[in-house]
């Protein structure tokens, strides 16, 4: 019975104790606005951040330009074609991809706008002044972090601040998707380092629940570069130029793959210009590329959704078809597999044109 006690005592203490330090962890002398001035002065402080009127960098296939104001644009693509541009301005969140418009609205609109608020402070929090709560101060292993809080079109968004240096290094966004599921996607920062004279992460690693984590790293960061007056009303692509009518396609070449299996030429043709053209899966195509009278010509399977396609092992035995995009995209690609490809090849360049017919 002794022992018991004992063991009591023990652990109401563990307990107490315990409850105490978390009680002091959610304490903090700093207050918001406290937080956000050393944030702004730790990037440099906020004359350096309104010097930089223009701001871009590479992720990937895709360059991101921000102006001071908060305006920005992505452009994605593979030099020289740029098959989608984001646009934000103001309240606005546009996309074009492959030359179809529409507006983003919901979760995704309220990601890009507070992306853009981010660059244009260059990684600080200077864009959201007058927006931000303090949470508290939570300790993630470590680390101490300062949570700012923030409701952005009606997402729940959180900016972990380091103790340490004050320099972002969490961004947490949660919500409901329209169907009512949980949406929560986490942004973890690196360290942040001297670029082009600007202190920003150069990487990041991202991820959503139940998706796979990725990581994103930063390059060819440019500041004050010269852009058109009208370079942020316009949400531009290059993609050549489409044709459909029943029974035919023309096209042009996106991008060329070679290995010693065959060939893969994306094209710019997607599901709509398939549809346009009345062809369904198991058609019989034939292809030309480039002028009819230099010969590049082969015979084609259609495939017209992902779903349709055959295994991968009969594939690899040798096949000539148009289908969807192979792990998802909204164009189609036409795949050579297995025999002589090389006059394709030699053929086969960046906006070329293409035409397909029904046989």
């Amino acid at each position: 019975m002794k022992t018991r006690v004992r063991l009591m005592i023990i652990l109401l203490m563990i307990l107490a104790f315990g409850l105490r330090g978390l009680d002091s962890w959610s304490q903090t002398t700093l207050s918001a606005k406290d937080i956000l001035e050393k944030n702004i002065q730790a990037s440099g402080g906020r004359d350096k951040i309104a010097g930089v009127k223009i701001f871009s960098f590479k992720t990937g296939q895709a360059r991101t330009f921000v102006s001071a104001n908060g305006e920005m644009k992505i452009l994605t693509g593979k030099d020289p074609v740029i098959t989608e541009a984001i646009l934000v301005q103001g309240d606005s969140v546009k996309r074009n991809a492959f030359n179809d418009l529409s507006e983003i609205a919901g979760i995704r609109k309220a990601t890009y706008l507070v992306q853009a608020k981010l660059f244009a402070g260059l990684f600080s929090l200077s864009k959201f002044e007058g927006q931000l709560t303090l949470a508290g101060l939570r300790s993630f292993g470590p680390e101490k972090l300062y949570d700012l809080s923030a409701q952005i079109e009606g997402l729940k968004v959180d900016f972990f601040v380091k103790a340490e240096d004050f320099f972002l290094k969490r961004l947490v966004f949660q919500g409901r998707t329209p169907e009512g599921d949980k949406y929560e996607v986490n942004y973890d920062f690196a360290p942040f380092e001297n670029a082009e004279g600007v202190l920003i992460p150069l990487s990041w690693f991202s991820s959503q629940i139940g998706t796979r984590g990725a990581l994103t790293e930063v390059s060819e960061v440019k500041l004050n570069q010269p852009l058109a007056p009208d370079f942020f009303a316009k949400a531009e692509v290059n993609v050549g130029t489409t044709e459909a009518a029943p029974g035919m396609l023309r096209g042009n070449i996106l991008d060329v793959n070679q290995n010693p299996a065959g060939i893969m030429i994306t094209t710019n043709w997607t599901k709509k210009d398939i549809d346009k053209a009345g062809l369904k899966t198991g058609d019989a195509l034939a292809l030309v590329i480039g002028d009819p009278a230099a010969g590049l010509q082969a015979e084609l399977v259609l495939y017209a959704v992902a779903a349709d396609l055959p295994p991968q092992n009969a594939l690899a035995k040798g096949a000539r078809i148009l289908g969807p995009m192979p792990r998802g995209g909204e164009t189609f690609v036409i795949q050579l597999i297995g025999g002589d490809t090389a006059p394709i090849a030699s053929g086969a360049k960046i906006f070329a044109p293409l035409v397909i017919t029904k046989k």
